[in-house]
């Protein structure tokens, strides 16, 4: 079989350029991690990374606002319950305005009990302690970037 050649500039050309980047975009698993601790942080990035998803990382909520606002969904999003300044609930209910079925995992050294009902009895939550460690973490990344169609939650998780 031949493959087809195409010279830039060409409608062909430009037409295959649309597709592949097309294709790129619809396969591109995308974490948005709101987190104010840079050590925290680096390691939520660099875990999705490992798990083949581009990550950005949000030090601020004016920023995560910003871009939920103006760009396309993430696949997932990963929130710390207790920013510096302020709580991450403003960004969790505008999360699920845009987006009620979009995969949040509430990774935080807060106790469940400091968590309101809105976050650990939502279907779309994982709510994950910090403290365990990374495997309970890159669990509810596995389930955060599996196809939709595929994994519905029951419930909220608690790990």
């Amino acid at each position: 079989m031949v493959e087809p050649t195409f010279e830039i500039g060409t409608r062909r050309a430009v037409r295959a350029q649309v597709a592949a980047c097309s294709v790129t975009m619809m396969n591109e698993r995308r974490v948005w991690i709101v987190e104010d601790e840079p050590a925290a942080a680096l390691l939520a990035a660099e875990l999705c990374e490992a798990r083949g998803a581009s990550a950005s990382v949000f030090r601020q909520p004016a920023t995560f606002l910003s871009a939920l606002r103006t760009s396309g969904p993430p696949t997932a999003v990963v929130l710390d319950w207790r920013l510096e300044r302020e709580l991450s609930a403003a960004l969790f209910l505008a999360t699920r305005h845009r987006h009620p079925r979009l995969p949040v995992i509430y990774w935080t050294g807060s106790t469940l009990g400091a968590l309101p009902a809105m976050v650990f009895e939502d279907r779309w939550v994982v709510v994950v302690d910090k403290a365990a460690g990374t495997e309970p973490f890159e669990a509810a990344l596995a389930w955060a970037l599996a196809p939709t169609d595929v994994v519905e939650p029951e419930d909220s998780v608690v790990r």
